[in-house]
């Protein structure tokens, strides 16, 4: 609750000579509020994180910078990543040679099943010969069984060093296939370190500097929309259920003393936090002549109700009771109240305008 409005206090003297204050009942209008204090942020706020460990290499941007969505902000450097892209460089290297069909391994194969082929072909031309010389008794049978047998082996032999080329040079495309995949991997692995920005806005802050080592624990980076901000409010429990979205709320901003700015209830969060019992409420901020820096303190009234032309006492002279001292009645007199702000209450019942209180 603030104080919204001021109350004539009349000074009494007592027949002892002793100072006494007293007041009337008197009507005027007022408002209840909430009080609350918060901080002024741009809207769709944001805070970057390193996804990986490492050391900060370069940073492409500076504090008020005014970037793109995708745009890289800082770029962090890890020798383990540096290490990882060399050796599945190397490793995809040496996997491609052995695919080559000019590398160290297809060649010598390609040769076997060729050498195969022609000992096969030589073995059938025996074959056909020994038969043909058979049929005039020029050989003897077994030296044409002989040949057979060394064709049927000639030709398995054959078909062995196919099947080992056709293996083997399967086997070498795919650990170059899963090769590139591994070296894509590290590459991108690397680009992780590479902190772009999420949407388009304005840098508000860089926490590190070149050298410095960051990890995923802490933001590196804050930024938000360039012109639009809002107001991150924390209202005690107690009061939060009396808050809604679209209530009116004056703050007090401490770079602007003596002045004021408006704004509305935009979103309530349904959730009371453990450490300092209260809950985050958002408010927007009307940009006035005003400049807004992100993390500026101020103090805030949202309003609850108004009342106009109620009859109100300030609420030092109203006990804990609910009664009031009326001058010349010996006993408290019960009233009932309605609205309150930090200084007045309304009266319903029990005095009017009329009688003198006193404390």
């Amino acid at each position: 609750m603030r104080i919204l409005s001021l109350l004539l206090l009349v000074t009494l003297w007592s027949c002892n000579g002793q100072k006494q204050e007293s007041v009337s009942p008197v009507r005027k209008d007022l408002t209840q509020a909430v009080y609350a204090s918060g901080k002024i942020f741009p809207k769709d706020n944001y805070k970057l994180f390193a996804k990986l460990p490492g050391y900060v290499q370069e940073i492409h941007v500076r504090v008020g910078d005014t970037v793109t969505a995708g745009q890289a902000m800082i770029t962090i450097r890890s020798e383990v990543s540096e290490l990882n892209v060399a050796a599945a460089k190397n490793q995809y290297a040496l996997a491609a040679s052995n695919a080559s069909d000019d590398g160290p391994i297809l060649p010598s194969l390609r040769a076997e099943v060729t050498a195969a082929k022609s000992k096969r072909a030589s073995d059938s031309v025996n074959v056909a010969r020994f038969t043909a010389l058979l049929a005039t008794n020029a050989t003897a049978v077994n030296t044409l069984d002989q040949a057979k047998v060394a064709f049927e082996n000639s030709k398995a032999q054959h078909a062995r060093a196919e099947g080992n080329y056709h293996a083997t040079r399967l086997r070498v495309q795919t650990e170059a296939q899963n090769a590139k995949l591994q070296l894509d991997a590290q590459t991108s692995n690397r680009n992780e370190y590479i902190i772009a920005a999420v949407s388009p806005g304005r840098v508000y802050d860089i926490v590190p500097k070149i050298g410095d080592f960051v990890n995923s624990n802490k933001a590196i980076m804050e930024l938000g929309n360039a012109t639009a901000f809002q107001v991150e409010l924390n209202i005690d429990e107690t009061d939060i259920a009396l808050i809604k979205p679209g209530q009116n709320i004056v703050y007090e901003i401490d770079a602007y003393e003596g002045k004021t700015f408006n704004g509305t209830v935009d979103h309530i969060y349904p959730r009371i936090a453990a450490l300092d019992k209260t809950a985050l409420v958002i408010g927007t901020l009307e940009q006035g002549n005003a400049q807004w820096y992100s993390g500026m303190s101020l103090e805030a009234n949202i309003v609850i109700d108004t009342k106009k032309n109620i009859l109100v006492i300030p609420r030092e002279f109203i006990s804990a009771e609910n009664t009031v001292k009326v001058k010349g009645k010996d006993e408290p007199v019960k009233v009932t109240t309605g609205l309150k702000d930090l200084r007045y209450v309304e009266i319903l019942s029990g005095v009017n305008e009329q009688d003198i209180l006193v404390k």
